[in-house]
Order: structure tokens, then C-alpha cells, then sequence
């Protein structure tokens, strides 16, 4: 009898440790992100509103909807969200992919990111072209092209050629 009080206590010491540490982890996963309030949105098509913006220092999300206030059917647009740090530094951007939407109807979009710190975003809408032009611009290589210095490539080639 006596095993099984003890047993019955050390798993009521558990249980009271795992609810305190899933409480207090909870509490700080939602303190740690902090509202979006500055944002700029650039279009006359669509109304767009944001419901919740919200970062933290790893990552964070935009949740909103896009209304359609034209009297015509939309196709194959993109919603580009642009993140910007606290000194106007571009952190990245994101795109929502709109296939088809007929007058008056509504959307609802979520877009995630993982930039450090955004403190604020810009919303631009654009066409498929456009979109597949500006992926066709961008430097596919993970590392950016660096203008290296003659001098230093003569040097490097006559200490040893097997470094070029």
C-alpha cells in the first residue's frame, strides 16, 4: 500500500512539473512576438485588409483578405509582400499566388517568413509576367558575385597555382 502512495505522489510531481513547463512555454512563445503596425499597400484593384501582423525574432506571419472591387474576373496575379527591418533594410520578400478571383469576392491569405525583425511591409500586386521576369533577374547562386582584385590574383597564382 505504502509503494503505491508513493507512486501515486511521484506521479502527481510530474504531472504538476510537465503542466507549469507547458504553461510557462506557452506564455513565452506569445510574448515573444510583437505587432506589425506599419505597413504600406500599393494597389487600386484590390482592397486588401490585414487582419494580424505579427513577428518575433526568428520568424512571423501576415493574415489578411483580398477583396475584388473591379467589375471584372482576375487571374493569375501575385501579391507580393516586401519585409523591411526597423531601418528600411530589405529582409525578403513573399508572394501570394492569386488564381482566380470574380467581382466582390473575397480572399483570405497567410503569408509566413522567417527574417529576423520585421518591423514593417509593403504589398504590391503584379501579373504572372511581371512575376516570372523579376524571378529571371534575380542571381540564382548562393554566393554573390565578387569583383576580386587583379593584383591579388596575380599574387595568389604565383604563390601557388593550385589554389585558382
Amino acid at each position: 500500500m505504502d509503494r503505491m502512495k508513493t507512486f501515486i505522489k511521484y506521479l502527481l510531481i510530474f504531472l504538476g512539473f510537465f503542466v507549469i513547463s507547458f504553461l510557462l512555454m506557452s506564455a513565452y512563445i506569445k510574448t515573444s512576438y510583437h505587432k506589425i503596425e506599419s505597413y504600406e499597400i500599393k494597389e487600386d484593384k484590390f482592397t486588401v485588409t490585414i487582419l494580424s501582423a505579427k513577428s518575433s525574432k526568428d520568424n512571423g506571419y501576415i493574415e489578411g483578405n483580398i477583396l475584388n472591387k473591379t467589375e471584372e474576373k482576375i487571374s493569375n496575379k501575385y501579391m507580393k509582400v516586401e519585409l523591411f527591418s526597423g531601418n528600411d533594410v530589405n529582409l525578403g520578400e513573399e508572394y501570394v499566388k492569386i488564381d482566380e478571383m470574380n467581382p466582390g469576392d473575397l480572399k483570405n491569405f497567410r503569408v509566413s517568413f522567417s527574417c529576423d525583425n520585421v518591423k514593417h511591409f509593403k504589398v504590391y500586386f503584379m501579373t504572372q509576367e511581371e512575376k516570372e521576369a523579376e524571378d529571371a533577374s534575380k542571381d540564382k547562386s548562393l554566393l554573390p558575385r565578387l569583383k576580386t582584385d587583379e593584383n591579388v590574383d596575380k599574387f595568389v597564382d604565383s604563390i601557388s597555382p593550385k589554389f585558382k
